[in-house]
């Protein structure tokens, strides 16, 4: 007797509350990235996707996709814990990422931002849909998280929205450790919020410590600052910040534009 096939489960909808992930490579289109190229880069991303997400405990066969050409929205279903998004999916797509970096072309090397949060979704057939859905792309088109991932050529760089940071990465200390992350705020159309950025595998030196009301930044691996105490320009926002002495020879505007958009409270 023949088994009908099994049917594709359903999407989450009607308010399912969701882990919801997006990625997006950095300059997908810039003029050194012809079609071939940026095909094979499509190619990489998904195998990447799949082996990161297997790897951390997510099956990838359980989650929803949805392409957007130059990156993905990866929907996890309500009965998936989301505490590996936190540890250990950043970590793993790092590590993936930097290997394929190191055997491709120049062209075809991946930058990856990465947005994180939580919230209720629906489904019309198309695809998802809801408020949280638009402010994950909001936080993965923050100013903030791209002068991040450009001034640190780092291989990737997160952004988790202040929910995820207050319910899952506080929480969870033994994860990521809290102070690994950064407040920054951001607008984006209509959009005006707070969220927490992160650096897999950066250095202690690239960390940003509350220091009063006022901010350390260490960049002794970046090659930013050497004089210590050197004020950062002002930006359009009035706040300021601090070098620490770093044992570098210059203070880069690299530097002060990542100081110029983090803040954390003052304890």
């Amino acid at each position: 007797m023949t088994r009908p096939a099994s049917r594709a489960p359903a999407p989450p909808a009607g308010g399912q509350v969701c882990t919801l992930f997006a990625v997006d490579i950095a300059e997908f289109t810039r003029p050194d990235r012809d079609d071939d190229v940026r095909m094979f880069m499509r190619e990489e991303l998904y195998r990447i996707l799949e082996r990161a997400f297997d790897g951390s405990g997510i099956p990838w066969t359980a989650c929803f996709r949805e392409d957007r050409g130059d990156g993905a929205l990866v929907v996890i279903p309500p009965g998936i814990a989301a505490k590996g998004i936190i540890d250990p999916l950043p970590e793993r797509l790092r590590s993936l990422i930097r290997r394929h970096n190191h055997v491709s072309s120049a062209a075809a090397h991946i930058q990856l931002r990465v947005a994180a949060h939580l919230g209720p979704v629906d489904h019309d057939g198309h695809g998802f849909v809801g408020t949280d859905v638009d402010f994950l792309f909001r936080l993965l088109d923050a100013r903030p998280l791209k002068r991040t991932l450009a001034s640190t050529r780092a291989d990737l760089a997160l952004i988790v929205s202040d929910y995820v940071y207050r319910n899952i990465v506080s929480r969870h200390p033994s994860l990521v450790s809290p102070a690994a992350f950064w407040l920054v705020r951001f607008k984006v159309k209509s959009t005006r919020a707070r969220a927490w950025t992160y650096i897999p595998s950066a250095p202690p030196s690239l960390g940003f410590q509350a220091g009063g009301a006022a901010l350390t930044v260490r960049a002794r691996d970046a090659g930013f600052c050497a004089s210590g105490g050197c004020p950062a320009p002002a930006h359009p926002g009035g706040r300021r910040a601090r070098y620490q002495a770093c044992g570098f020879p210059r203070c880069t505007s690299a530097t002060a534009r990542i100081a110029g958009t983090v803040r954390r409270p003052a304890p």
